[in-house]
């Protein structure tokens, strides 16, 4: 993938800004979609009676339409122009929502999510390679922190949204539709600086999982947490004795962390060794998620732990695109940000139904048996990665 009008050294200061908010915009749309869409419906199939399984492979059907599409889109966009693609995204993406209300049965709404997938995963791939792709290696820990922050708005939205006007009725669902929308005007502005599919990788997606593990499955471990937490947390919450108000405040608590500790996190991988900073984002993922039995029982001590894991537990999606972006350049660099997309919808993917699973085997707390047991496998990755690029001096 190679953009002529965008290259970092050719695109004037105004032209950067524009581009910025085009990706940014993208990104939006993309976090208050599921933002809005996982723990809403999460709620409403739990009022149905619906098993926490089912839940969770509804809930999947997004990660399972990124799966599909994401080896499809960069030949897509050399048969047509990048900002004509962004739009017909975010037109797919605001027309499914009501039809969730039109359609209130499970059955239905799996391939609801999944087509709303599709368009989520364009939106998804286009921008974390356009902005990674506007960032420099002095400022790509913080330019990532601001992306990733701006993701983190548009999760928060969705719980704010649920708690301002209720899962209840047709309002939710348009309110999502029309802030999709608007995320279309930066993309018209920014037509003529959309990043052009021009060349080939050097790679298929997967060799990246060889080349750059530990950056790559940051994406995975990440995924499957995130959505475990937007989906799961809520019912987790209510069956440990929480209000449904309750449960939806602590998924809008584990939003603002990722907000607030996203662009620290970037600047500190700006300064320091981003592997340390990795291994660190995942020993705390490791621990938060097996401390969850505990700090549950107690709601003034869930709010603020939550707010730290769900701050720093994001480091490894900032922190993992940084040390992409770092190594790689050019067509490479699109297609490693497509490996991490894709494995981020391998962890979402699967991170729902191993954690429904696990609750109705273990109720309510097979969610931390199973959220714990994957961020233990990865620490133990990063560890090994870590371990073995401090002997030999090597970047990943």
């Amino acid at each position: 993938m190679a953009s002529e009008p965008s290259a970092t050294g050719e695109l004037s200061q105004r032209d950067r800004r524009i581009s910025l908010a085009a990706a940014i915009a993208c990104i939006t749309s993309v976090g208050i979609g599921l933002g809005v869409s996982i723990p809403l419906l999460a709620i409403l199939l739990e009022r149905q009676g619906v098993s926490s399984t089912l839940i969770g492979l509804n809930t999947a059907m997004p990660a399972l339409a990124t799966l599909v599409a994401t080896p499809f889109i960069t030949p897509l966009l050399r048969r047509m122009s990048t900002s004509t693609f962004l739009l017909i995204c975010l037109g797919v993406s605001a027309a499914c929502m009501p039809l969730y209300f039109i359609f209130p049965d499970v059955w239905i709404w799996f391939p609801i999510r999944f087509v709303n997938g599709l368009a989520l995963t364009g939106l998804f791939v286009v921008s974390e390679f356009w902005i990674n792709q506007l960032a420099t290696d002095k400022n790509r820990g913080l330019l990532m922190g601001i992306y990733g922050t701006i993701l983190s708005a548009g999760f928060a939205v969705g719980p704010l949204v649920l708690l301002t006007i209720g899962p209840d009725g047709l309002s939710p669902f348009l309110v999502v539709s029309v802030l999709t929308l608007l995320s279309c005007i930066p993309i018209l502005t920014a037509r003529s600086l959309a990043p052009q599919v021009t060349e080939k990788p050097s790679r298929g997606l997967m060799a990246f999982l060889a080349v750059a593990p530990a950056a790559t499955l940051a994406g995975l471990v990440y995924g499957a947490t995130e959505t475990n937490i937007l989906n799961m947390l809520p019912i987790y919450g209510m069956r440990v004795g929480l209000t449904e108000e309750t449960a939806i405040l602590i998924l809008a608590v584990f939003a603002v962390g990722n907000m607030v500790f996203n662009i620290p996190i970037g600047m500190a991988s700006d300064r320091f060794d981003r592997r340390t900073v990795l291994l660190i984002c995942a020993a705390f993922g490791f621990v938060g998620t097996a401390l969850l039995p505990v700090i549950s029982q107690n709601i003034m001590i869930f709010l603020p732990t939550l707010f730290i894991f769900g701050g720093v537990v994001v480091g490894m999606y900032t922190v993992g695109l940084t040390m992409l972006g770092e190594r790689f350049k050019g067509a490479d660099l699109a297609a490693a940000n497509s490996a991490f997309v894709l494995m981020y919808a391998v962890g979402a993917l699967t991170g729902p139904p191993i954690a429904g699973a696990a609750m109705d085997i273990w109720d309510p707390h097979g969610l931390a048996i199973a959220m714990a047991s994957i961020c233990a496998l990865y620490l133990l990755i990063v560890g090994w990665r870590w371990s073995g690029a401090r002997n030999s001096g090597s970047r990943e």
